[in-house]
């Protein structure tokens, strides 16, 4: 069941709302205004926001605008249910949400918009899913877009993790050799270059594309130039 949260500042109205969607058998909740939204985004974040366009302290396009430029909230579906109802507040609108709305709304509609949006995000999010790099600690293994599976050493993941846990940012010998539980002083740089060959080898192998997936970068360390997902 998706998580509806609703964003409207006419009181009357959003206790009418979750009333309403919750007798749809939606799991909602509601917010009076942008500050109250970020309070309860920062418990869990929502499948889809209603939301409307005018509120007290932040509108409602700026709020969708900034949900969509942020990685971690771009994929919440929006609808905007607003008195804005001209031709030019719609097309505005709908460069950030996924449907657009006037009130007053039949309950039943706002309904199959709100399922139809999170049929289509959870499609998206296994389609994703499905085509990105995975770790898997368990097994060890790392999985290509394409589906091909590769056995990985102990030190092999525990090279991929803290690279991948550190993504877009380089990661020195000595922090990775540190990784392995060894000593970074007493330890051979050759055996840790030799290490990191190995599964630059085994990683492009499966990469479709044959690109470098671990770059060297000058006087700072390592970088990991794939996304990896980490699963248990």
């Amino acid at each position: 069941m998706p998580r509806v949260y609703i964003v409207e500042d006419n009181l009357h109205l959003l206790e009418d709302s979750l009333l309403c969607l919750k007798a749809q058998g939606i799991n909602c909740y509601g917010a009076a205004n942008a500050k109250e939204l970020h309070s309860l985004m920062i418990e869990k974040l929502p499948d889809v926001l209603i939301l409307d366009w005018m509120l007290p302290d932040e509108d409602g396009l700026a709020i969708a605008q900034r949900l969509r430029a942020d990685e971690q909230t771009q994929h919440i579906g929006i609808v905007f249910l607003t008195a804005r109802g001209r031709l030019d507040d719609r097309i505005t609108g709908l460069e950030f949400a996924d449907s657009y709305h006037t009130k007053p709304i039949d309950y039943r509609e706002l309904t199959a918009v709100i399922n139809s949006i999170s049929r289509r995000i959870t499609t998206k999010a296994l389609t994703t899913l499905e085509s990105t790099w995975q770790l898997h600690a368990k097994k060890l293994e790392v999985h290509s877009p394409t589906g091909r599976v590769l056995t990985l050493s102990h030190r092999e993941f525990i090279t991929l993790q803290i690279l991948t846990q550190n993504h877009g940012s380089a990661i020195s010998a000595k922090q990775i050799i540190e990784a392995w539980g060894e000593d970074w002083v007493l330890f051979e740089r050759n055996r840790m270059e030799l290490l990191l060959s190995r599964l630059r080898s085994k990683i492009k192998a499966i990469n479709s594309d044959q690109s470098n997936p671990i770059r060297s970068i000058r006087n700072q360390g390592y970088q990991l130039a794939i996304s990896i997902e980490i699963f248990e």
